[in-house]
């Protein structure tokens, strides 16, 4: 059976000098994203020593003590990531280790992780007289992003070891994401979702949620057909049923999120407080440290901050807050549009995400648009572990805007005689290089048309044959191409 492939011309358009001289100019990006998010980290440490004053006894500063520890390896972290090869990551057995450590340690922690408030979500490792925690849970937030930016991109045919045995060859080929297809594009990322968020959401249903969210909007973003939605209609409903409905605390949450204020001095104290102290701030605030009802609001170095941000600075805090936010998600929206391949694309749009939706959902618990529950403000709540890899996901970002700066990848690394699409292939334009394939890499002033049939121009030193992403070779446009045989 033989698969007919398209052909494509890739061609600069007019505004193709425009685009060079663009990428001629220094790359700014990362540094406008390192200055918002210190911009929201220095209204962390504000926030944090402000409302850490009265979460302790005697007025004792602790929280923000750790908080400044926590800081400055939050910014060490952003700046590794920065210069991380994240590229690395789009590679067989780093995305089968991602997955692997995830569910691991998602195991693990419910059997021996530290309790607290009724809840097992950390690690305690001892450090000297310290001890450092650490949540599996946002470790999997962004594992799973890179897993599904793996499973999702092209790649080349299996070489080396997966080459030599049989069996890895299959199962290379088996994990190759094809997002329209039920069997190899649906099904595998919705069971590893599926069995990240339950190990999540037995401890933590809203991370779960933000988790399962992500990954289902990734999805979508890798090319998932639009039905597949009414196809997690029954996941979605069994996970509500198992971990909501039946768990009485949980649907106490959503009765008191319709009503909260009857039951005030119960189990809707944290968001009437919430509100309260919101609404006594007023248009520029009561001040710094001049707070009175974060007094009596639980978890606001946390879960409700927000409250605390607009108390004491006011609506103009709050927008200011919000502002840096939506400032942080558009530079990173441009960072997004012009990635250099379509593995740094989903990895880029899965921490946009991350960000963005975790952010939405802390301010909707503290003004009252969702239920209460446990999810931090990036980058301004109290944290460790959370801080410090979200600003290492911040990192990520700035390295795939120093990626897109430095131009489209070789043809030879990853173009598209290295990472040919099955059924399509990518010619050059007349008297020109070979050019990355369309939809690997698109670049900012360049557009696609159909080539007519005749053979393909190949780069110097090409071989004979290049592999696609089954291990097949392409053929000449107009061709056909060979498929692939189960042998590795």
């Amino acid at each position: 059976m033989t698969t007919s492939s398209t052909a494509f011309l890739v061609q600069p358009s007019g505004a193709a000098p425009a685009a060079a001289a663009r990428r001629d100019r220094p790359c700014t990006e990362p540094m406008v994203l390192a200055l918002i998010i210190l911009g929201l980290m220095s209204v962390g440490i504000l926030m944090v020593y402000s409302a850490s004053r009265s979460a302790t006894a005697a007025g004792d500063s602790l929280f923000f003590v750790k908080h400044m520890i926590f800081v400055p390896a939050a910014v060490g972290a952003m700046a590794a990531g920065a210069y991380f090869p994240y590229r690395r990551l789009n590679g067989f057995w780093p995305a089968m280790l991602l997955a692997l450590a995830t569910v691991a340690m998602l195991s693990a922690v419910l059997v021996f992780g530290v309790e607290r408030n009724h809840a097992r979500r950390w690690f305690e490792i001892p450090l000297g007289l310290a001890r450092i925690s650490f949540q599996p849970s946002e470790f999997a937030k962004f594992a799973l992003v890179a897993f599904l930016a793996w499973f999702f991109s092209p790649r080349p045919a299996p070489a080396g070891r997966l080459a030599e045995k049989r069996r890895l060859g299959r199962l290379y080929r088996a994990v190759r994401g094809e997002p329209r297809s039920f069997l190899r594009g649906f099904l595998p990322p919705l069971a590893l979702t599926g069995v990240v968020g339950a190990l999540i959401a037995k401890e933590d249903f809203g991370t779960a949620a933000l988790v399962g969210l992500v990954a289902v909007l990734v999805c979508f973003v890798a090319g998932w057909r639009w039905w597949f939605s009414a196809l997690l209609i029954g996941p979605a409903a069994l996970g509500f049923y198992k971990y909501v409905w039946l768990v009485p605390y949980r649907w106490e949450r959503i009765e008191v999120w319709l009503d909260p204020w009857r039951y005030f001095n119960g189990k809707g104290w944290h968001i009437c407080q919430s509100l309260m102290g919101i609404g006594s701030g007023g248009p520029t605030g009561v001040g710094l440290g001049g707070g009175i009802q974060k007094l009596y609001i639980p978890e606001v170095t946390t879960d409700f901050i927000f409250a605390a941000i607009c108390e004491e600075m006011g609506l103009l805090g709050g927008v200011l807050v919000l502002g840096l936010f939506g400032a942080l998600i558009w530079r990173a929206g441009r960072v997004v549009r012009r990635a250099p391949d379509r593995f740094s694309f989903l990895l880029a749009v899965g921490i946009v995400l991350v960000i963005g939706l975790q952010a939405a959902m802390n301010v909707g618990v503290a003004t009252g648009a969702l239920p209460a529950k446990g999810i931090s403000l990036p980058f301004i709540s109290y944290g460790g572990s959370g801080l410090v890899l979200m600003s290492f996901a911040a990192g990520l970002l700035m390295a795939v805007a120093r990626a897109a700066a430095a131009g489209p990848v070789p043809a030879s690394a990853e173009g598209c005689h290295a990472f040919a699409c099955e059924g399509v292939e990518c010619a050059p334009a007349a008297g020109g290089p070979a050019t990355p394939h369309p939809l690997v890499y698109m670049p900012a002033g360049i557009e696609v048309r159909a080539a007519g049939t005749g053979p393909r121009a190949r780069p110097p030193g090409a071989n004979d044959s290049a592999p696609g992403t089954d291990g097949s070779e392409i053929a000449a446009s107009g061709g056909a191409a060979k498929e692939p045989s189960d042998a590795s």
